[in-house]
């Protein structure tokens, strides 16, 4: 075999065999690049995502652990809490205003028996569920709760709030 390719490289010109060979140096490497260094390169910053996905799921469990060892034991007597009273339209859009929701709000409007029924439009979930943690502190709690996806990280949400009692 490497008789046959220099007999090969023997017909042809000087000229001819550095280009060759200026080919070859410059192919293998591109070769290197393209097929080996470029996936593997991909391939780690797939891992790196992937990991930065894990810890913020770990990260969003064990917050949600800690919120779950500080409620009240099953049978045990509920502390007595003073409500607070309900804020209103008013009190709510302002709320919604500090997170930033208040450019898409759709529907903002009284519903029978004190209800307020609310309507967004692509709005960031974790942004969304921030605000929905910190309702009961304006006096209402959530009656009912209907999300859909709107794009990546966004959803279209229909809030149903009740006044607490």
């Amino acid at each position: 075999m490497i008789a046959s390719l220099a007999r090969l490289l023997a017909r042809r010109s000087p000229r001819e065999r550095a280009l060759l060979a200026l080919l070859l140096l410059g192919a293998l490497p591109a070769a290197f690049v393209a097929l080996a260094a470029l996936p593997l390169m991909d391939a780690r910053a797939a891992a790196r995502e992937e990991l930065a996905a894990a810890w913020a799921t770990q990260a969003w469990y064990v917050a949600r652990q800690a919120e779950i060892a500080v409620l009240p034991r099953p049978g045990a007597a509920a502390p007595a809490v003073e409500r607070p009273r309900p804020v209103g339209l008013g009190g709510i859009e302002a709320r919604l205003i500090d997170t930033g929701l208040r450019p898409a709000v759709t529907l903002l409007a009284n519903a029978p028996n004190g209800r307020v029924a609310l309507s967004l439009a692509a709005v960031p979930f974790a942004v969304l569920m921030g605000w929905v943690e910190g309702i009961e502190e304006a006096g209402y709690r959530v009656a009912a709760l209907r999300l859909e996806q709107a794009g990546p990280g966004d959803v279209d949400a229909e809030v149903q709030l009740e006044p607490l009692r």
